[in-house]
């Protein structure tokens, strides 16, 4: 009698740092695409000697399974002590202390041996630290072996309105999403992704911006956000000096604040926000000057930098396109919100150099008005629709003195 065995196949990954200098390492194999990699030692490279300490550290590992983790090391001829401790979201998984004749049975200045460290496998690791102090001269770590699984692609549907828009799936697990940009829909204006589903409410909710990567942790759902524009107008069509907000109108982010260390900050756009509001002076139409409303301070550059002192700008203006910007060198450098650094992990508002000054940079209104801003993630409602407190199926309609409640497929109509 022949018995089927049905084996189930886990696909291991691999990425190995091999020590290059006190406070650097070099990756081989995979890893996560958001991951990022730190290395100290306190004496040189990857010795340990009494008192000294190495520790390498992974960041944005995204909730990785970690099943191993392998350091190789060597001693000295006749000696060579420490105590490793292995961090994971910021709590001890497992530690090892002794001599290097403990774990490997002999002293051995020559070559390096593997010495295991993770004794059962860790799930939902976003943080990994693996630490060495050393208690007796000396330890000499190569390298760092880390095998894992890694996380599955997962899917991120995103809903418009009554309908779904997309459904769209990471090309890896951990890399992420771009979330699109989707059109107005009448007097709402599209504002961002929520992840919560909601009627008609008073204040802006937490949003996750279109042009941005959105990294899952899960199969999730978000919902398209709208906020309503009344007729008035919301983007500076003629230019005049006066008090405006400056605004990217994909993205919904504003310029905020004043110039520090040579840059600028950029946040979501706040109409009641003081520190968002500028008074722009224009010159003429082709040149304007620039204050921060609340504090006074002028808003200018000093070389490629930011500064605060008084410049004058150069202005482009087409439509609701209004972009500040300045020549240095022949080269056109523009007011921009989003600009990131070699590693993007320093975003930032200032000065960056472009081809084309054509953009989606507005100048906005502040608000104008007492009315609150509505939002919804269900436009083709109109106004007047209220989430209801208690959990049913309920909806309210609002016109007039009257309310349209609709419950389960039943109507009722209430007069106030």
């Amino acid at each position: 009698m022949c018995k089927t065995v049905n084996l189930l196949l886990i696909l291991l990954s691999v990425m190995t740092w091999t020590v290059e200098s006190k406070n650097s390492v070099s990756g081989d194999g995979e890893w996560p695409y958001t991951l990022q990699v730190a290395y100290e030692n306190t004496y040189q490279k990857g010795d340990v000697r009494d008192g000294d300490s190495a520790i390498l550290t992974l960041a944005n590992l995204g909730g990785i399974k970690v099943n191993g983790i392998d350091v190789f090391v060597k001693s000295n001829k006749s000696g060579g002590a420490g105590e490793f401790t292995v961090t994971a979201n910021e709590k001890i998984i497992a530690s090892l202390s002794g001599s290097f004749k403990d774990w490997t049975g002999t002293f051995d200045n020559s070559e390096y041996h593997s010495i295991p460290l993770l004794q059962s496998a860790q799930n939902g690791v976003y943080n990994l630290s693996v630490s060495l102090e050393g208690t007796e001269n000396s330890l000499h770590i190569e390298k760092y072996v880390i095998t894992y699984e890694p996380l599955p692609a997962y899917t991120v549907t995103l809903v418009n309105g009554n309908q779904i828009y997309d459904a769209i799936t990471e090309s890896a697990g951990g890399q992420g999403i771009l979330l699109p940009v989707l059109p107005d829909w009448d007097k709402w204006r599209f504002v961002g992704w929520s992840k919560t589903e909601f009627w008609t409410i008073y204040e802006m909710p937490e949003l996750f911006y279109s042009g941005n990567t959105y990294i899952p942790d899960k199969d999730e759902t978000l919902w398209a956000v709208y906020v309503f524009e009344p007729d008035n107008k919301l983007y500076v069509t003629d230019l005049e000096s006066g008090e405006y907000i400056y605004t990217n109108r994909v993205s919904n982010m504003a310029l905020t604040g004043v110039p520090q260390s040579g840059i600028m900050n950029f946040a979501p756009v706040d109409i009641d926000d003081f520190n968002q509001i500028y008074f722009v002076e224009f010159a003429a139409q082709d040149t304007a000057y620039i204050t921060h409303l609340a504090t006074g301070t002028p808003i200018g550059y000093l070389g490629t930098q930011m500064a605060a002192k008084t410049s004058p700008w150069l202005v482009y203006h087409n439509g609701e396109e209004t972009i500040f910007y300045t020549v240095i060198n022949n080269k056109n450098y523009v007011l921009w919100l989003n600009i990131m650094n070699g590693v993007g992990s320093n975003v930032h508002a200032g000065l960056v150099q472009a081809s084309t000054l054509s953009s989606p940079m507005a100048l906005r209104y502040p608000r104008q008005g007492a009315d609150e801003p509505a939002f919804t993630c269900h436009p083709e409602c109109g106004m007047g629709i209220d989430t209801p407190e208690y959990e049913t199926q309920e909806r309210i309609v609002q016109f007039g003195i009257y309310e349209l409640h609709i419950q389960n497929g039943h109507k009722k109509l209430i007069i106030r």
